[in-house]
């Protein structure tokens, strides 16, 4: 199995993985998609096989010129550290042997809590089991930069967007608004919170693979404005719309019966304090701009009811 295409999506299949094969679909490129089922986007050459398997990722790459690894895990503390190192060496790996450039989506767990906005040098102080395993990652990147890997760093923040399910911003409150129930936001709906928007992100990592400029960089990817949990719903659902909020008490109670509250309570720091994403580096270097929040929302809300 050999890749005819420059680019290769690996977990392609994922939310990020499509909007980045798209991003890269309008820039002109025919890029493989590579996951454990075939692709859903047209326009991709379509790669199967198992990132936790050495050989099928090493001849994934074969033939590519850049690679991006967008594959996401289920939100689990213990498989993030059981496979996420599997996932990452095994990408080092096959990038290195076949002189592969890497474009590595990352997001901010390794920062922990920041006092002030988030920026490509904030030092890395994880406070979770989650944030150690993505400061390990980054730790080993910048090992295998030093002996001979090329690679760029996209950082996101929290994101929302179009079929991003695994989104708390989509499933607590964007899903509810579509279908008419009261929408939900965690622990503390008065802080600020940046969101990052899905096909923003596919379009600022097609940018940091095509554009030689951005190589070797760590950069945030484009963000709008950090708003509050309420002005978010506010303007998903109009003014005056009441917020539920599921405060650490209920997260508590529900960690003694469901996994998702007990994995969410170790980041609730990010929830309890402004959580505030700065991008202008990027936007400011290759003129990209983060979509406006009411047009985001507008559209995420736009394709969940055409899901109804």
């Amino acid at each position: 199995m050999s890749t005819p295409t420059a680019h290769v999506v690996l977990g392609g299949n994922g939310v990020i993985g499509r909007e980045t094969l798209s991003a890269l679909i309008a820039a002109g490129e025919r890029p493989s998609s590579v996951g454990r089922r075939p692709s859903a986007v047209d326009g991709t050459h379509s790669v199967t096989a198992d990132l936790l398997n050495a050989a099928e990722v090493s001849r994934a790459l074969r033939g590519a010129e850049v690679a991006y690894l967008t594959a996401g895990l289920p939100y689990s503390s213990r498989v993030w550290a059981e496979r996420w190192p599997v996932v990452l060496d095994n990408t080092i790996a096959a990038a290195k042997e076949h002189g592969v450039h890497l474009v590595y989506l990352d997001n901010v767990y390794a920062y922990g809590l920041v006092d002030g906005a988030m920026t490509e040098h904030t030092p890395l102080a994880p406070r979770s089991k989650k944030g150690e395993v993505r400061a390990a990652a980054v730790r080993c990147i910048d090992d295998a930069r030093a002996d001979g890997l090329s690679v760029t760093i996209g950082r996101s923040a929290d994101f929302y967007g179009p079929s991003a399910n695994t989104s708390v911003f989509n499933t607590f409150a964007l899903d509810k608004i579509a279908v008419g129930a009261r929408p939900t936001w965690l622990f503390d709906a008065d802080q600020p919170h940046s969101l990052t928007y899905t096909p923003d992100i596919g379009r600022a990592l097609a940018l940091l693979g095509t554009n030689p400029a951005a190589r070797g960089g760590t950069w945030h990817l484009p963000t709008a404005p950090a708003l509050t949990g309420r002005e978010y719903i506010e303007i998903a659902a109009g003014p005056g719309v009441r917020t539920a909020v599921m405060g650490s008490a209920t997260m508590r109670m529900g960690a003694l019966f469901a996994s998702a509250a007990r994995e969410s309570l170790e980041m609730a720091y990010q929830n309890t304090r402004p959580y505030l994403f700065d991008s202008r580096a990027l936007e400011t270097a290759f003129g990209m701009t983060a979509t406006p929040t009411n047009q985001g929302i507008a559209a995420t809300l736009a394709h969940r009811r055409a899901q109804s």
